[in-house]
């Protein structure tokens, strides 16, 4: 009976260290490919972030629903493949230079109506960047712009046409208070 014990525990002990070396084994394929897995992972979000932040950024423009005046609230394609094609070009916010018909500038702005800010007519900060000239704002506003130095705050009094695509801002007196943050070379 003694013998037949000591074959039990020997074969006991032979599945013991079976079991062990298969854990240890799969321990060491996880050390292994768990990093890879993780560096992996990483770099698949950061390139999905950065295709995403492309493709959802506003490409330098804003449509604040009430600054642009397009019929359907989307601008002419040929308007943003001019207006977004800053990469080649860096901006001038060297105080004292001047906004000229063509440029391409970044402002920043606020409308008010009846002396309220309201909704979608400001940049809150943000800037936006436009090719002055382009039509893509309500009459006078781009003109507007023109001949303003870089740093300078100062008022457009404007009206948004009578066939202004948001009925609530159609015909009405609105006050731009916008500031001229930079000019493109």
């Amino acid at each position: 009976m003694n013998k037949q014990n000591k074959i039990m525990a020997q074969e006991k002990r032979r599945a013991e260290r079976e079991k062990q070396q298969k854990k240890d084994k799969v321990v060491k394929q996880l050390k292994f490919w768990v990093p890879i897995v993780a560096v992996v992972v990483v770099v698949i979000v950061l390139i999905w972030a950065v295709a995403t932040s492309g493709a959802s950024s506003n490409n330098g423009t804003q449509d604040t629903g009430a600054a642009t005046e397009t019929t359907s609230g989307t601008e002419d394609t040929s308007t943003l493949a001019s207006e977004t094609d800053t990469s080649a070009q860096t901006l001038d916010t060297e105080a004292g230079t001047v906004a000229e018909n063509g440029d391409k500038v970044n402002i920043d702005y606020t409308g008010y109506i009846d002396g309220e800010k309201f909704q979608g007519g400001s940049t809150d900060g943000n800037g936006t960047d436009l090719t002055l000239g382009s039509g893509s704002y309500i009459d006078g506003f781009e003109d507007g712009v023109v001949g303003h130095s870089v740093g300078e705050t100062f008022d457009l009094n404007l009206k948004f046409p009578d066939s202004y695509w948001n009925s609530d801002y159609a015909g009405k007196d609105v006050t731009f208070e916008v500031t001229l943050n930079g000019v493109y070379k």
